[in-house]
């Protein structure tokens, strides 16, 4: 592909990014072209995240206040940093008390080329408001506690009330909902999240179906391409829907730093 071309993918798929973090964090600090944090949440829950999101433009020392920022905040802590950027702040961050976990991949795939599979639509496949049922899935296939999954519907659905480009896709089989995703759509462009199967329910071909009903809905909607993040275990099944690699993320976490009580103060 030639490099322009995949600058200019790159910059959507930020923009896309952006658009979907903003709907649901209520605050975002642009540091530079290359470095944005966000506020997940104002509950004290363990998705009261700060999340800072390190691009591939130059970063000069744009990465100064965040770093501050981050010294001085209790809040758990996510940062994901573009694979050209990992050498210079990797060590930074551990010292600061991050792990590195997973890796990400940032992936888009062309709509002109996507056909849905013959056969392949659910009949209980549903564009839904009713987050609850949404929410399910999402909560039980990442590990979320119950009231996480409450807050993170919670954020969802001030993003429908207040009108953003949110779509919400559920799958459902005699024992209810077993897989949810979400579609967001950003100046023409879409992208997908929240892309979860119950666990009992993998490997039936359930996230498929969904994300094919969602990329038809892209495509009725004018979208001509589509992003996502995808983690390293849902690489395979996204490659085999057609979508490519753009760059990689490195994944640095830090739970929540407990602070110690002033001298004479017993907690």
């Amino acid at each position: 592909m030639h490099s322009t071309a995949t600058c200019d993918l790159v910059t959507l798929y930020h923009h896309t990014e952006e658009h979907f973090l903003t709907a649901l964090c209520p605050l975002l600090h642009r540091y530079s072209a290359c470095v944005n944090a966000y506020f997940a949440d104002e509950h004290s829950v363990p998705w009261n995240l700060l999340i800072v999101l390190v691009g591939s433009s130059a970063l000069e020392h744009s990465m100064d206040a965040p770093l501050e920022l981050i010294r001085r905040t209790p809040l758990p802590t996510r940062v994901l940093i573009h694979d050209d950027k990992v050498e210079g702040l990797g060590e930074v961050l551990t010292g600061m008390g991050f792990v590195a976990t997973e890796r990400t991949t940032a992936m888009f795939l062309e709509l002109s080329t996507f056909i849905p599979v013959s056969g392949d639509s659910h009949p209980n496949v549903q564009l839904t408001r009713h987050l609850s049922e949404w929410a399910g899935p999402i909560g039980r296939a990442f590990g979320m506690s119950q009231g996480s999954v409450g807050h993170y519907q919670a954020r969802h659905q001030r993003a429908l009330d207040s009108d953003q480009a949110l779509y919400h896709f559920t799958l459902s089989v005699s024992a209810g909902v077993v897989c949810s995703l979400t579609l967001s759509m950003c100046d023409g462009v879409a992208r997908l999240n929240d892309i979860a199967t119950e666990i009992a329910w993998r490997g039936k071909g359930y996230a498929t179906q969904l994300i094919h009903a969602a990329l038809a809905h892209a495509q009725a909607l004018g979208a001509r391409r589509c992003f996502l993040e995808a983690t390293s275990q849902g690489f395979s099944l996204y490659r085999k829907q057609g979508f490519n690699p753009l760059f990689e993320y490195q994944v640095f976490m830090r739970e929540a730093v407990v602070q110690a009580e002033p001298d004479g103060v017993c907690a």
